[in-house]
């Protein structure tokens, strides 16, 4: 969750996500600036002088990344969660390693996965080596021998690292992108379906000032948190999920498909499901964007899925649609509308109204009129 938030606030083009397959094994792999980055976040405080020994794992992974798309060189990018007492030092630090002998890796790669699947089998664990957190808070610790296993943690991969050191030329470069970094002039697919809630939040940050660079490196944490839970669903076997960059100046967003449809994943917190009859009524900020999204990528169906968190049975709170649209150029229309609109305004009352549930809740109702 944090690493896409920092990716998407570090860069835009430099930075993607790609899907990758070697032998029976599957991963999603970060890529900055060409090379893979693997990012992540830790409350521990870390020891930069010694990332091998007190980090392996953190090693160990990026070699993988690094084996599976045949690079040479990766970074590590650790985000050291603050406690109630902030450091004096950047909460940020990046190590660069390098992998000299990728075929190594590949073949370790494998015979891990040999052990794997003869496990899976034969349904034991126990020619397994134990995972480096164990007995601390596992799921698993009442069905996994990790306490009595004889086999020891394997760090094989990251004793196949070459040089690793501190990058802080690359930490400043990030620190300085977040610190100098500028509302986009951009819009979202959500700004034309909320252009007025956007008019007001683009005239917020272009009146305020830029959060401490350790401020916002918190908020992204926690905002990562909630981009987590979507993931779940949107990213499944690789291929099926997909992000379709769409651009119509001064509009640049990301799509999300999923087996080749639109699809929006959204949690209404109502304590009983919505009839279907009802749904586009109910949840017409729904439709409105699922329908810009089909529209911007000439689909003329897209999916659905609502899940209702307060509803009390479990196989009823996830409820998938597929919703065809029958005048895609007609949609498309009201999105460039929206945006010529939204890209002229001057007030609020040149905009289309947000849904009435939400402005007994917006931040800006005052302003706009609609208390």
């Amino acid at each position: 969750g944090f690493h896409k938030t920092f990716g998407s606030a570090v860069s835009s083009e430099e930075y993607l996500e790609q899907f990758v397959e070697a032998e029976g094994i599957v991963g999603k792999i970060d890529i900055y600036e060409k090379i893979p980055v693997e990012v992540k976040t830790t409350s521990t405080p870390i020891d930069k002088k010694d990332l091998l020994q007190y980090r392996p794992n953190y090693i160990e992974q990026l070699g993988m990344y690094c084996a599976m798309v045949n690079a040479h060189e990766g970074e590590i990018i650790i985000y050291q969660r603050q406690g109630e007492e902030s450091p004096s030092t950047s909460p940020l630090v990046v190590y660069h390693v390098t992998f000299p002998d990728l075929e190594a890796i590949r073949e370790e790669m494998r015979r891990r996965r040999d052990l794997l699947v003869q496990a899976l089998i034969s349904n034991d664990p126990s020619n397994l080596p134990v995972c480096p957190w164990f007995n601390r808070q596992c799921d698993y610790c009442q069905v996994c021998d990790c306490k009595t296993t004889s086999v020891p943690a394997s760090h094989e991969l990251a004793e196949l690292a070459g040089e690793i050191y501190v990058d802080s030329t690359t930490c400043e470069q990030l620190l300085s992108k977040m610190a100098g970094a500028q509302p986009s002039q951009l819009f979202s697919i959500n700004d034309i379906v909320f252009p007025r809630k956007a008019y007001f939040e683009r005239l917020k940050l272009s009146e305020g000032v830029r959060e401490e660079k350790e401020e916002y490196l918190r908020s992204m944490d926690e905002r990562g948190f909630f981009d987590a839970l979507r993931d779940s669903l949107y990213f499944g076997a690789p291929g099926e999920a997909q992000k379709i960059p769409v651009k119509h100046a001064p509009l640049a967003d990301l799509v999300r498909t999923w087996q080749n449809l639109p699809t929006i994943l959204r949690d209404p917190k109502f304590s009983s499901l919505v009839e279907r009859e009802r749904l586009p009524r109910t949840f017409s900020h729904y439709f409105l964007r699922l329908g810009f999204d089909c529209a911007l990528t000439e689909n003329t169906k897209g999916r659905l899925l609502l899940y209702y968190v307060r509803v009390p049975k479990e196989d009823a709170k996830l409820m998938v649609y597929d919703v065809n649209f029958r005048n895609l150029n007609a949609v498309k229309a009201e999105a460039l509308r929206r945006l010529e609109l939204l890209e002229k305004a001057t007030s609020p009352l040149q905009l289309p109204k947000c849904p009435s549930w939400l402005c007994s809740y917006c931040d800006y109702r005052l302003e706009c009129g609609e208390a």
